[in-house]
């Protein structure tokens, strides 16, 4: 059984897919079972990142998801308030820092747990961001300072 955080987390995820594909947030309640109050989190959640996305490919047509603020991503408030107090203003900064080596992991900044790092990975997971041997961009990035911030080959 999963904890209240889980589920919430597990039904963002299944409602931003059934977005994704078109189906209405009062056809997503019924399917998922959420309660109004759920739902409300679920569509103010993914407006906000939404919106964030669309914000910053009008002002840079060349932004990748990660430019995308971590303030106006779905993680819980507090967890973003976290985030950025400590530093981290794009998804693209969390990435490098997950892949530093020295990096001891992000449970250990304060206030954040093991579950609240899960969510953060499961973030970066969804936009492909998560630091792994396929993460080209970002070693590309690290041998060539460069290209961050030249537009991409079309």
């Amino acid at each position: 059984m999963l904890s209240q955080p889980e589920q919430a987390v597990q039904n963002l995820e299944q409602a931003r897919g059934l977005r994704a594909s078109g189906t209405p947030y009062r056809e997503i309640g019924r399917r998922l079972g959420l309660t109004s109050g759920q739902l409300g989190h679920i569509r103010r959640a993914l407006k906000r990142e939404k919106g964030a996305r669309t914000r910053l490919r009008s002002t840079r047509p060349e932004a990748t998801d990660r430019d995308l603020p971590v303030n106006q991503s779905v993680l819980p408030s507090g967890l973003r308030r976290k985030l950025t107090a400590s530093g981290y203003r794009t998804l693209g900064d969390l990435a490098d820092r997950l892949a530093d080596p020295d990096f001891p992991g992000l449970e250990t900044v304060p206030g954040i747990g093991p579950h609240r790092a899960r969510l953060v990975k499961g973030l970066l997971d969804h936009f492909g961001l998560l630091p792994g041997p396929s993460d080209l961009q970002a070693a590309v990035e690290r041998l060539f300072p460069e290209f961050r911030d030249a537009p991409p080959a079309r």
